[in-house]
């Protein structure tokens, strides 16, 4: 803490929600901290529990989430450590106990029964949904929803519980949207998505499959058969340098579309030996390691071992604009295709396609100085007599993905931004037309799975105050529970993240899962790692002696005793003080009486592991160690 004014702020609801980073960072607003709890304690069933709340695509998230909650995971602030190994653990969960286990495992939700977790529950819960459903004098209705990717069946599960008649269109054969087409099979378990998605279809909802929308029946004739609509189509379609000089070239592919037929099980024969990929994200990842696989992809693991295949028959090179640093790409997917010996050459941008033939020869690439511009937008600047030429035969392009729109040929009502995405209101869903909603890539451009589940969350509560003509609002209850027993675990801070096990690089062929599961004894020592966020170090200063202890013992140095004189704030310290006081904060100085006769108790939470030591020092009781919890809950406006 700087030994000079100190910035204070009174803590409130919210200051307290904020403090369990992993979930206010989790666009759904899961608990984490609570089923990462359940894992310690070896509840898994209670952990799935949690897990699932507030997401029905809970399974396919374990798999592959994007994981926000990680990279807000205080513990990788603690000492430079890694973060709890959030994802993974769902995993285990998911596997234990979801649509995916075996069926005497498999949790099977009971919509009247009561809900004790021990967990922050928010409004779009299923259990909350639910609770809203069972109000008298409700309407029915009918829901379109178009595209059964992670926003359309988020949508449509919600949309189920809250009592309206519930119909996916999807012009595909199967249900996933990306997550079935765009990500490939060897991260993604078919199997456990499929019976996730199975679970939404038991509840009542009806699957249209291989029905285009704008082609095979038109966006308005299903407006008129229905109360609303959900459109949450993605982006499937690829970006394209149709401008790069030898463009016209063959053996250039879109990312997306190799993917695509990978997944499809299609016959792969446009893949040369020689690959180099253009991007750094995660589909460029995949790409590359699809390209690496595609030779041999429909061999089971026992016969690739037996026939000495392994990943490594062609080279595959992977070249980005952005640096080591800016790398959009996950850790893991990054660490995954170095594994398997990918080439990478970032802060490298493309010149020119080099052809013989009209086939691909080669790539002439520049130097990137810079990507971003100082406002950080996007504007690369690259770097004079830098280029350089590479040999290849195949090019694949992974900058990215595009909508296509044709689903809404005649619903003019309907905007689309320039930049090919509804226009759709961040807070309700809504398009410009006041029946159709939308959520995921479609709506607000490319981003997470979870994020996609969120959208849908927001249109499905919007669709039911627009059907119901009533407005929702919600509640928030906190709860504090004091825990006279706290301690952390014995040798917390020595364990280290580990990664979840993962195939050996030279058994990854076809469409085998690289990773695997965390066995119980690793699922629990690493959820033990949590610092339990939503417990707290909680003050009475009526028991205070001022003897200091605390702060002594605090070995994060995140307790100080100050005067009044050296603290500022808000408007709400403001009138903390004077109210305990009588004199308002800015006027007491160091002269003032009051100063003889008051200090202030100072906190870091940022710099707290709660550890329990200051408590456990303190001779008067004036220190306790309290768990926090909130529940969010939903009602119509009289």
């Amino acid at each position: 803490m700087s030994k000079d004014q100190y910035k204070v702020k009174v803590p409130t609801t919210d200051t307290y929600r904020e403090m369990v980073k992993c979930q206010a960072a989790c666009p759904v607003q899961t608990d984490a901290r609570g089923y990462i709890m359940a894992v310690a304690a070896g509840d898994l069933e209670r952990g799935y529990q949690i897990s699932r709340e507030p997401n029905p695509l809970s399974s396919m998230c374990g798999q592959i989430c994007g994981a926000p909650c990680e990279i807000a995971c205080r513990r990788g602030d603690i000492n430079e450590d890694a973060p709890v190994a959030i994802r993974p653990l769902k995993k285990v969960l998911t596997m234990a106990h979801g649509p995916e286990a075996a069926p005497k495992s498999k949790v099977i939700f009971d919509p009247n029964a009561a809900l004790d977790l021990d967990a922050s529950n928010v409004g779009w819960s299923r259990t909350n949904l639910t609770k809203l459903a069972s109000n008298p004098d409700r309407k029915g209705g009918k829901i379109a929803v178009i595209g059964a990717g992670p926003a359309g069946l988020s949508a449509a599960h919600d949309l189920n519980i809250l009592g309206y008649e519930v119909t996916i269109y999807e012009a595909g054969p199967y249900a996933g949207g990306m997550i079935r087409y765009g990500v490939p099979s060897f991260r993604v378990d078919w199997k456990k998505m499929d019976a996730e998605i199975q679970e939404i279809a038991d509840m009542g909802v009806d699957f249209k499959y291989n029905t285009r929308i704008g082609k095979d029946i038109m966006l308005n004739d299903i407006r008129k058969e229905n109360d609303a609509v959900f459109l949450g189509v993605g982006l499937m379609d690829g970006r394209d340098l149709s401008h790069l000089e030898g463009r016209e070239n063959e053996g250039i592919i879109l990312a997306v579309d190799l993917l695509m037929d990978f997944n499809m099980e299609r016959e792969i024969d446009y893949i040369g030996d020689n690959i180099i990929v253009v991007g750094g994200g995660d589909v460029a990842m995949d790409a590359a390691r699809t390209a690496l696989r595609a030779g041999h992809r429909k061999e089971t693991l026992e016969e690739a071992t037996a026939n000495g295949a392994k990943l490594g028959a062609r080279k595959v090179t992977l070249m980005a604009l952005e640096s080591w640093d800016e790398l959009p790409a996950s850790p893991l997917e990054l660490e995954e295709a170095m594994e398997e010996e990918i080439e990478m050459f970032p802060s490298t941008g493309p010149k020119r396609i080099l052809g013989k033939d009209g086939k691909v020869v080669g790539f002439e690439t520049k130097d990137v100085a810079s990507v971003f511009d100082e406002d950080g937008k996007f504007n690369p600047k690259f770097v004079e007599n830098s280029e350089k030429e590479w040999e290849c035969d195949t090019i694949i392009f992974a900058i990215g993905q595009q909508s296509n729109l044709h689903l809404v040929e005649g619903a003019d009502d309907i905007t689309v931004e320039p930049w090919g995405i509804f226009k759709t209101d961040n807070e309700t869903g809504q398009t410009t037309a006041p029946d159709v909603f939308a959520g995921g890539d479609v709506a607000y451009g490319a981003s997470l799975i979870i994020s996609a589940v969120r959208d849908a969350h927001v249109a499905a509560l919007s669709i039911d105050e627009y059907i119901q003509s009533k407005e929702i609002e919600s509640t928030v209850k906190s709860d504090w529970t004091n825990l006279e027993d706290h301690v952390m675990p014995d040798n917390w801070l020595k364990y280290q993240r580990e990664k979840a096990p993962s195939l050996d690089p030279n058994l990854r062929t076809g469409y085998t899962q690289v990773e695997l599961c965390y066995d119980p004894d690793q699922a629990v020592e690493q959820s033990i790692r949590c610092l339990e966020c939503s417990v707290n170090t909680i003050f009475d200063g009526e028991l205070c002696i001022l003897c200091n202890g605390c702060v002594d013992v605090c070995p994060w140095d995140c307790l100080k005793i100050v005067s009044l004189d050296e603290i500022s704030g808000d408007e709400t310290l403001h009138a903390v003080i004077e109210e305990h006081t009588g004199v308002p904060l800015n006027e007491i100085t160091k002269e003032h009486e009051i100063n003889t006769k008051m200090s202030v108790m100072l906190k870091d939470d940022e710099a707290c592991t709660r550890c329990a030591l200051c408590a456990e020092r303190c001779p008067t009781d004036a220190i306790t160690m309290e768990s926090f919890r909130f529940e969010e809950t939903l009602g119509y406006k009289n």
